[in-house]
């Protein structure tokens, strides 16, 4: 007996795990698109590969499953097709191969035997068309800390000798640091690539998910994924696999309906649950969505006085379902994939319509390594607002009151108003008059929040608050800026809420000067910002606020401010040499 060594068994495991996720997955598409010879061959493969893997590093009970399995797949290669009644207990026989091979793995003493006879010859792996790494992800991680000093130290080092260069009219000094800035950007955007994963990374145990929900619900059902190739954080991907989870439990128990009832209903048979992803910019849009009830009309009229459907549907104690069961719940679905979506960052909306089905939109950043922020200032202390959550930037003349509350009247709309050291329970100075206010806006509603001064866009390396203020509400986060200041990084789904009724960050208007329908009491001021923290950066002026949008209300505002200004994890910066050389502006 010779022993494994820890390497080689977590080869095992993942190789085993692979076949085990493609078993599964031929398995449903059988069931649901009927026989087919190289489907079945597949299985056999895969069948035979873990038995084969097994048999190396002595999982005696995992080659003995998975041996089973072989022979009833040789009985179906040899007929052509695979009877519908095997299907459940090869399902079966998949789960317990899984839990087998968990505990053989978590079992470091266990051996193989002296001899490879047990190896059969046509284990071995075809020969990949490219070559992958496995790379420890604490490596990865540790190497984004790095790059993410090594670009901090360089800013601080252009911040200190940037005056001294343009003083000195030293264009080679320029061109270095320029050049510098380029070849950091391409490592920190390399490193990040290095931690998004495909979605399809997580998407594996869905469809046998909504398989199971359905029979168990009595209904019929199919999951269609689309996109299933699109990046995102790794850490990010961790954190939405419950929350995808509950939703696609929620389009089955509250969505979909018995086949007899869509029959009645002129639909088909088998409901449909779509799981769909694309990238929109810096942020990506993951979509559940289903062919049945849809919500009451009820709950429609409500989401109508609430602003929101996804707020109505996740008020304590509400739910759809007709009947509380195992899988329909009291409403607590969509309320912790809410929570934990915009834990991440993001926002979830919700559209439905009555007898067509209903669809959750959840909006994500790609990566939270980095974020593209709008910097703004109060009391002294910077403070960073992610882009795509920006509408615009205004300069507030009046207010008015509506329902004890200040808002800002801009372009025919009433946009709650709030000074940002009061909407954070922090204590600073009056602000001075006229103050800029940056206007937040997600698909349902918007809030405009004053504050010193705006000092620009950047990009910056996400850092933890640590552990003492980790339980913080309203933070994502902290970025170190070139000056050596720590910017907090602000959560736009806790200020978007309404700002507590209190006196007005501005003066209020006298109910005789209120404006006429359509009259803005704020204007738009022209504003320079850079889109790097560089003293060499590109300078941009606009004769318009450079965050003015028109799109129609609703989640196309927020896809199309996501398309013009949020960072994609790729390369695709324009190299700083073409950049004319400016400085950047001191704010408003």
């Amino acid at each position: 007996m010779i022993g494994i060594d820890p390497e080689t068994l977590e080869i095992a495991r993942e190789e085993a795990s692979d076949c085990l996720g493609r078993i599964e997955a031929n398995l449903l598409a059988l069931e649901s698109a009927g026989d087919d010879p190289d489907l079945i061959d597949a299985l056999f493969r895969d069948a035979h590969s873990v038995k084969g893997a097994a048999s190396m590093v002595g999982w005696r009970r995992v080659a003995s499953i998975a041996h089973d399995m072989e022979d009833r797949l040789e009985s179906a290669r040899e007929l052509g097709k695979l009877e519908a009644e095997l299907v459940d207990p090869l399902l079966k026989a998949t789960d317990d191969l899984r839990r087998a091979v968990d505990a053989a793995a978590e079992e470091p003493g266990e051996e193989a035997p002296a001899s490879s006879g047990g190896a059969p010859s046509r284990s071995e792996p075809a020969e990949p068309s490219h070559h992958a790494m496995r790379v420890d992800a604490v490596k990865v991680d540790r190497m984004l800390d790095a790059v993410g000093e090594t670009v901090l130290h360089r800013r601080r080092l252009e911040h200190l000798v940037g005056d001294r260069i343009v003083a000195a009219g030293d264009d080679v000094a320029e061109e270095e640091l320029n050049r510098g800035e380029r070849l950091l950007d391409e490592l920190q955007d390399s490193v990040i690539e290095m931690r998004t994963l495909p979605l399809s990374s997580i998407t594996a145990p869905f469809p046998r998910a909504v398989r199971d929900l359905s029979a168990a619900e009595g209904k019929e059902a199919d999951l269609a994924i689309v996109g299933a190739e699109t990046q995102l954080d790794r850490v990010i991907l961790e954190g939405i696999s419950d929350p995808i989870a509950h939703l696609l439990r929620n389009a089955v128990a509250h969505g979909i309906e018995r086949a007899e009832e869509r029959e009645r209903a002129g639909k088909p048979r088998r409901g449909q649950v779509r799981l769909r992803a694309e990238q929109r910019g810096g942020m990506v849009a993951i979509e559940v969505s289903d062919d049945g009830l849809g919500v009451s009309p009820e709950l429609l009229e409500r989401a109508g006085e609430a602003g929101s459907l996804a707020d109505v549907l996740t008020t304590a104690g509400l739910s759809t379902a007709i009947e509380v069961g195992d899988l329909a719940g009291r409403g607590v679905g969509l309320d912790a994939a809410k929570g934990h979506v915009e834990a991440l960052g993001g926002s979830v909306e919700v559209r439905s319509e009555p007898g067509r089905g209903t669809e959750v939109i959840l909006l994500l950043p790609v990566t939270l390594a980095l974020l593209n922020v709008l910097l703004c200032e109060r009391g002294g202390q910077p403070f960073g607002m992610p882009v795509p959550s920006v509408r615009e930037v205004v300069t507030v003349g009046e207010a008015t009151t509506l329902g004890g509350r200040p808002s800002l009247e801009h372009r025919g709309e009433a946009i709650p108003l709030g000074d940002l050291a009061a909407m954070l329970g922090a204590s600073a100075p009056p602000l001075a008059q006229p103050p800029p206010a940056v206007v937040l806006a997600s698909a349902t509603r918007a809030v405009a929040v004053a504050c010193d001064r705006v000092l620009g866009d950047r990009e910056l390396v996400v850092k933890s608050l640590g552990p003492m203020l980790a339980g913080l509400d309203g933070y994502l986060g902290a970025g170190i800026l070139e000056d050596g200041r720590v910017a907090l990084i602000l959560d736009p789904n806790r200020l978007l809420e309404a700002p507590a009724p209190g006196p007005s960050p501005v003066a209020t208007a006298q109910p005789a000067d209120a404006p006429r329908p359509g009259e803005s009491t704020s204007r738009c001021r022209r504003w320079t910002g850079s889109s790097c923290s560089g003293r060499f950066a590109r300078t941009r002026r606009m004769d318009r606020c450079p965050w003015r949008s028109s799109p129609p209300r609703g989640a196309t505002r927020t896809a199309d401010r996501g398309r013009r200004r949020a960072p994609t994890p790729t390369s695709s910066r324009k190299s700083s040499a073409s950049r004319p050389c400016s400085r950047r502006s001191a704010g408003w």
